[in-house]
């Protein structure tokens, strides 16, 4: 997924979206997943780190070129 070098949490979470959404219509999987439950139930991750904040900045959280986010499943409380 492509974002710009200052680019926000949220504005990830909308690439990845979009990403997504065009991987399924070409691969004529699913068309529509429901981002609410998504965002509901996985943090998106970076190093262990949780990108919890979606105004802050990637590189506040040391994210650059290349590097890898993943999805982790939130705990129940």
């Amino acid at each position: 997924v492509v974002v710009v070098q200052n680019a926000s949490v949220l504005e990830l979470k909308k690439a990845l979206r979009r990403h997504m959404q065009l991987r399924q219509a070409r691969q004529g999987g699913v068309q529509h997943l429901s981002w609410r439950y998504i965002w509901r139930t996985y943090h998106l991750t970076y190093n262990g780190e949780k990108l919890a904040d979606d105004r802050k900045k990637l590189r506040e959280y040391g994210i650059r070129n290349r590097d890898e986010v993943s999805f982790i499943k939130k705990l129940r409380k």
